[in-house]
Order: C-alpha cells, then sequence, then structure tokens
C-alpha cells in the first residue's frame, strides 16, 4: 500500500502533540508497520525520545529535516532507530524555511517513500513550513484541550487550512487529557466548555469521538520506556481509548502499546 501520512499539529503548546505522534508510532511498529517518525519542531525536538546512545551527535548534526528541505534526500538524511523505525528530525536551521514560498516541497520529498506509516509532530505554530507539513499529510489529527484558549486556537488552524484548500486531508479534533464532568447537569463549567466546540458549526463536523483520558498511566509511559499500555487492569481504560483512535485514524487495532 502507498505510504499513509498522519500528523499531529495544534496552534497552541501543551495539547499532547508530541505524545500521542509518540504513542502512534510504537502502536504501528509494534503491529509490524516500517514507519518514519518525522519531527518538525526546532526548538523542542519532541521527538528526541527515539535518540539513544547508539547514535552519535555527528549523525544528528549531519542527518536532519533542514537537509531536506535544502535538497536532500529523506533516505539520506534518516537515522535508524531500530528495524521498523526510522527518524527524520528537526534542526534549529529549518527556521531558513519558515517562509518559503512553496507549499510542497515536503510532499515532493516524501513521494515514493517505502514506509507503511509517517507520523509527523510538529511545533505549535503555524507558518510556511507548518503548510508545507499540512501538504503533506493525509490525516491530521489536532489535538485539543477543552478550554476557552484552545477553543481560539482550534478555530485559528481550521481557518488556515480552509486557506490551504486541501481536498481530501482527513482532520479529527481530538479532545485530550480529557475529564469527564461529574454530573449531567448542563450548567457545569465543564460541560459549557465542552459545549463552544460542540456547538460551533466550524468545528463540529471534525470532532473525533474518541477522547484521551488525564491519566498518569500516559505520563509512567512517556518516561519509562519499559512501561507497556495494554489490557491489564492498570492501563485498560487508557488502552481502550488508544486503540479507538488507532482504529480511527489508521483502521488498526494494536495488541500493546
Amino acid at each position: 500500500m502507498a505510504m499513509k501520512t498522519i500528523t499531529f499539529n495544534a496552534s497552541k503548546g501543551g495539547t499532547g502533540k508530541s505524545t500521542l505522534s509518540m504513542i502512534t508510532l510504537n502502536a504501528l511498529t509494534r503491529a509490524g508497520y516500517k514507519c518514519l517518525a518525522v519531527d518538525t519542531d526546532m526548538i523542542n525536538h519532541s521527538l528526541s525520545f527515539y535518540y539513544n546512545s547508539g547514535i552519535p551527535f555527528e549523525s544528528i548534526q549531519a542527518k536532519n529535516l533542514f537537509k531536506v528541505f535544502a535538497g536532500g534526500s529523506v533516505q539520506d538524511n534518516v537515522l535508524k532507530i531500530n528495524d521498523r523505525l526510522d527518524l527524520l528530525h528537526a534542526d534549529v536551521r529549518l527556521s531558513d524555511f519558515r517562509s518559503i514560498e512553496t507549499f510542497k516541497r515536503l510532499k515532493k520529498a516524501m513521494t515514493g517513500l517505502e514506509y507503511d506509516y509517517a507520523v509527523i509532530d510538529t511545533a505549535p505554530t503555524f507558518d510556511n513550513l507548518t503548510a508545507n507539513v499540512l501538504t503533506a499529510s493525509d490525516t491530521l489529527i489536532i489535538p485539543t484541550i477543552p478550554d476557552v484558549f484552545n477553543l481560539q486556537s482550534v478555530k485559528y488552524l481550521l481557518g488556515k487550512l480552509a486557506d490551504l484548500e486541501l481536498k481530501g486531508l482527513d482532520i479529527h479534533v481530538l479532545f485530550n487529557q480529557y475529564e469527564k464532568p461529574r454530573t449531567d447537569n448542563k450548567g457545569t463549567y465543564s460541560n459549557q466548555i465542552i459545549e463552544l466546540f460542540t456547538l460551533d458549526n466550524s468545528i463540529k463536523p471534525f470532532i473525533s469521538p474518541v477522547r484521551i483520558s488525564k491519566s498518569n498511566v500516559i505520563k509512567k509511559y512517556v518516561n519509562d520506556k519499559g512501561y507497556r499500555i495494554n489490557t491489564r487492569r492498570e492501563t485498560a481504560k487508557q488502552f481502550d481509548e488508544i486503540k479507538n483512535l488507532l482504529k480511527s485514524i489508521a483502521g488498526i487495532t494494536p495488541g500493546g502499546i
């Protein structure tokens, strides 16, 4: 099958883009798929989670996404993490391309790659670099935390997407770090905030039915590479949520993460 590109982007920081990118990559590779991780965040290098002592600093300097935007090939600039995962990581020099005139440079560079999935993590910004990423994407996940500031961020990004006219882009607005209201009372603050999203006609068509709950399980997973999220009692709720997310965006059901 042709490679499918899944992007996590939001115009506000702290929404869980990097964590969800990592979880998605780990689930896909453990399900047997060959994946490319692409990190476009030149400040946080968010997918540096995959660096290890076996990757010398010289390689990190020599192979990166900056070189691809400068005309190099993806194949010559990936770092091999394991048999199923390659990393194309960000570089501070990417700032030179934030005002690049074309939005198709990354799409051209990624055309014909022999991966099952590419997962792209992004900076919490919208610029021409982000536009390149979105133009290269098949699926866009917009993680959001239900509050007023994130509402503004989601509306802003959806407006920018409309300007780009990306036909066929599959968009999911995903509530992350979600806390279920303690009561069904419509007057509670939590319900009022959720309704700001669900009753907004510009957002409503894209809202995912999946919710990723606020949980210490995911924190443990990020900080301990040996920790697993699966069907065992301790992690069953989070596993079901992540499983439903992956089924909705990739059509797969992982056995564990």
